[in-house]
């Protein structure tokens, strides 16, 4: 059998001893288990960001993997913890929108960690990463049934998302994020465009962004000289813009929540 996989996603960054000590919790609970940390940069509270990097990421992994995502700035509140399972793979972590991904599979089965005995005991006030949610998620791969967990849930909190919309012959969407290269993360899929511009071929397209128009979308970074700025669909399948060898986003001053837009080029 396998040895089950745990993903770990969270704020903590790595100058303190919180990622450290959720890891000990997790081979503490499940010893067989893999621990593969996503990412601790987050900017501290930045939900939206960590659930984005869960949207991203988890289709890359199999069937039966724990998603541990800890950004949690309602700790100590009456926020709940949940598990959920969607599509083959268990999602752990509060309820504040952080496993929108997970949520927004209408098939998914919410649960409420409400058992005690799948804690680690005390539960301190300030660190449920490491009190309720890494033993949850330990327990679970380790095979404990997800109904064990606690009880159904209806109405989890769900993270509002921009839509992706047409208007004026145009395919608007948002940037969702901006990458460590400068690469601005948009809304907008392959599919929502395939499905909106239909047999046109990816190079009579123009994409608007911040006041720029971009002919064309790349097969690579390498199709333009460097200092270019260029559209291309990035590898977890939606549009990203790019300057060839620099940052888009400082030299052209683009930002999340940007709108985006594509149309044909008559």
């Amino acid at each position: 059998m396998a040895s089950p996989i745990i993903t770990f996603t969270s704020d903590f960054g790595h100058e303190d001893w919180f990622v450290g000590v959720v890891h000990g919790v997790l081979y503490d609970l499940c010893p067989s288990a893999r621990v593969v940390d996503l990412s601790h940069a987050v900017d501290p509270g930045d939900i939206e960001r960590a659930a984005f990097i869960l949207e991203a990421a988890s289709p890359d992994f199999p069937v039966g993997t724990v998603h541990l995502a800890v950004v949690d700035p309602g700790v100590g509140t009456t926020r709940r913890a949940l598990a959920v399972h969607s599509r083959g793979q268990l999602f752990v972590g509060p309820d504040n929108g952080i496993l929108e991904c997970s949520l927004a599979d209408p098939d998914a089965e919410i649960r409420s960690l409400t058992e005690p005995r799948f804690f680690r005991l005390p539960v301190s006030r300030t660190f449920h990463g490491r009190d309720v949610f890494a033993p949850a998620a330990a327990h679970l791969a380790g095979g404990v049934p997800l109904e064990s967990m606690g009880p159904r849930v209806s109405d989890p909190v769900r993270l509002a998302r921009p839509p992706i919309c047409w208007a004026d012959g145009r395919l608007e969407g948002r940037v969702m994020l901006v990458d460590r290269f400068g690469n601005a993360l948009t809304s907008l899929t392959t599919e929502a465009i395939g499905s909106a511009f239909p047999g046109i071929a990816e190079s009579r397209l123009e994409v608007l962004l911040g006041g720029r128009h971009i002919q064309g979308i790349a097969r690579s970074y390498g199709d333009a000289p460097i200092g270019t700025l260029v559209a291309i669909i990035g590898s977890s399948g939606r549009l990203e813009i790019a300057q060839v060898g620099g940052h888009a986003a400082q030299r052209f001053g683009f930002g999340k929540d940007d709108v985006v837009s594509i149309q044909a080029i008559r």
